[in-house]
């Protein structure tokens, strides 16, 4: 790379939180529309995991085919009181567009296991949108990923979270020529876990151990680790 090319440690984390910016753009464009869609539907009542799937479908294969970001899964959680038979999730991915389907999820334990997950579990603490990760999404992809996580309130009330999924494979193909202008340099998550490394003796969910410049992230629990 040219020297007068490189970017400082500040632009590379500003082009970083833009990236996610724009995982999170069609989800915000969706939430307005999901919020007003529920209000209406739950004046008859709690609904069904089957009801949930055919009212969110459309708009969740909108974000999966946005084209200004490698999105993989997308779709809308609810609470326990909004679907109170059935699956709660209503997820779709891949190229396909599969609908993720499985009885073991739904009300009750298995609600509870979701709700435990921090994609669902912080955004529901925080009532703020929050990336989770990077994990091995064994119940959607199978594969390293970030989930991008977005509150949705009805009524004051906390009623869910909308995500969108990006693989880490995919966020390798944006970050890696950014990264490879330093010596060794590491995406990490707020736990040190790392996201995307040029250091070949770490791998995705690796804790990072090594020293370097630290620079972080105003909006999104990440940093940047450089060394050289």
């Amino acid at each position: 790379m040219n020297e007068a090319m490189l970017a400082t440690p500040h632009e590379v984390v500003a082009q970083f939180d833009e990236f996610l910016d724009g995982v999170f753009l069609p989800l915000e464009h969706w939430r307005p529309r999901l919020q007003a869609q529920l209000i209406e539907r739950l004046q008859l009542g709690p609904i069904t995991g089957a009801q949930l799937t055919a009212m969110v479908e459309a708009d969740s294969h909108a974000v999966l085919q946005s084209a200004d970001r490698p999105i993989y899964g997308a779709g809308y959680c609810a609470t326990d009181d909004i679907v109170v038979e059935g699956n709660p999730l209503a997820w779709w991915q891949g190229p396909e567009r599969s609908l993720l389907a499985s009885s073991t999820f739904g009300p009750g334990q298995a609600a509870i296991d979701l709700q435990r997950l921090e994609w669902y579990r912080v955004p529901a603490e925080t009532l703020e949108r929050h990336v989770a990760g990077p994990f091995v999404d064994y119940l959607c992809s199978n594969e390293s990923t970030l989930t991008a996580s977005l509150p949705v309130i009805l009524n004051n009330t906390f009623a869910g979270v909308m995500c969108a999924d990006v693989l880490i494979a995919s966020l390798e193909d944006v970050l890696l020529p950014l990264l490879t202008q330093f010596q060794s340099a590491a995406i990490v998550n707020a736990s040190g876990r790392v996201v995307v490394s040029t250091d070949p003796a770490y791998d995705t969910g690796d804790r990072y151990a090594g020293g370097g410049e630290v620079t972080r992230s105003s909006r999104y629990p990440f940093a940047l680790v450089t060394t050289g």
